[in-house]
């Protein structure tokens, strides 16, 4: 009898843990305003910021585990918010905001975009520019796999400043896409076939060249997944925002 009660005591623990941290994995939504509506992600892709807190219709998303006094988390250049998963905001007309703090030498700025967001629908919002040209490129982010034997990659060029001739994206040497402006959000995925046993490599360069303003190796892009490569910083730069590639799996 004592065994017996020992294991259902046991296994009701382990029923209890098992809730917490599934609660704990999906914080990010716990924290949002609504149950339902549509999810987004951050990328930070302005050069000249540091780093910003992001709000939806003016309540904060990011930073919201901080506790006081400590200072407040901030998403740096090219990081993405939430790092895994979706943050949920409500569907319709969304005020989506990025603020960069006040510091010692520069007072507090805010930078915003009305992005139109449907229900279960999920999107990537971009920030990008230097100052004082800051702009946001929203990306519909189709989760659909159409083919699990396929692995799906989209590229994007946030680059500020783009030479006349434009970029071009290379996957494992061979020209996927070239882009002569900064991307419009409405990139698809390209679905590849894995290159044997061999990893996936991509190259970022001007258009016609042969030397890389930044390169990818050794990525384990695996099937039935779909990723996003996007090429950040300012054409021509040298220094901490000289042309990068960035890369996250969507799913």
């Amino acid at each position: 009898m004592k065994k017996i009660t020992f294991y259902m005591l046991l296994l009701s623990a382990i029923v209890l843990v098992g809730t917490a941290c599934g609660d704990e994995h999906n914080f990010l939504q716990n924290v949002s305003p609504v149950a339902s509506g549509a999810r987004i992600k951050i990328f930070h892709g302005a050069a000249d910021v540091a780093g910003v807190v992001v709000s939806a219709n003016d309540q904060l998303l990011s930073g919201v585990l901080t506790v006081p006094p400590a200072a407040i988390n901030l998403i740096n250049y090219g990081s993405f918010f939430p790092l895994s998963e979706y943050s949920v905001v409500p569907a319709g007309t969304t005020k989506i905001k990025i603020t960069a703090l006040a510091t010692a030498t520069a007072a507090e700025a805010s930078y915003s975009v009305d992005a139109t967001l449907q229900d279960n629908k999920y999107y990537t919002v971009h920030v990008l520019g230097v100052s004082p040209n800051y702009t946001f490129v929203v990306s519909e982010d189709d989760l659909s796999v159409p083919d699990v034997n396929k692995t799906y990659v989209r590229f994007i060029n946030l680059l500020s400043t783009t030479s006349g001739a434009g970029v071009e994206f290379l996957v494992n040497n061979a020209v996927t896409l070239t882009k002569t402006a900064v991307s419009d959000g409405k990139e698809q995925f390209i679905a590849f076939d894995q290159p044997g046993s061999n990893r996936f490599t991509i190259v970022v360069r001007e258009t016609g060249k042969t030397v890389a303003l930044s390169t990818l190796t050794s990525l384990n892009f695996v099937r039935g997944k779909k990723y996003t490569v996007i090429a950040r910083g300012v054409f021509g730069n040298t220094t901490n925002a000289k042309p990068a590639l960035t890369q996250f799996s969507n799913n």
